[in-house]
């Protein structure tokens, strides 16, 4: 069940990295950052805990996720871009104002540095 939740995280930031550097996908570059790191939380949390943590808020598999790494004393640095992200998740999804380029190319940037740490979080654990 992991290599879905890694296919999917894997999908959504390719396409992100194809559309990030222009304005005109601003939104799309804002939803495909926060998304693809929802899916990568889920594959590692899943590896971590065994179960995904089934809940509508993100932020509860954000918690969920600190206390995993404190617990095996995992570097937990990937914890502030994926608190970023979900943090942004209603106003790109939801809200009815224009996502700028500036907080798409953000988000972009924080989910690259989630990813990042995510895959060498994924690598430590046996």
């Amino acid at each position: 069940m992991v290599e879905i939740f890694l296919e999917r995280a894997k999908q959504l930031s390719g396409a992100r990295d194809l559309v990030q550097e222009d304005e005109e996908f601003a939104s799309a570059t804002a939803l495909l950052s926060v998304h693809s790191a929802i899916a990568l939380n889920d594959a590692l949390l899943l590896k971590l805990k065994g179960k995904l943590v089934k809940e509508q808020d993100h932020m509860a598999s954000v918690r969920e996720m600190a206390k995993r790494c404190k617990a095996r004393k995992l570097d937990s640095i990937g914890v502030t871009q994926i608190t970023a992200l979900i943090a942004a998740k209603t106003r790109v999804s939801y809200e009815d104002k224009s996502v700028s380029f500036a907080l798409a190319y953000k988000l972009a940037i924080a989910s690259q540095r989630f990813e990042v740490w995510a895959y060498k979080r994924l690598e430590e654990i046996v």
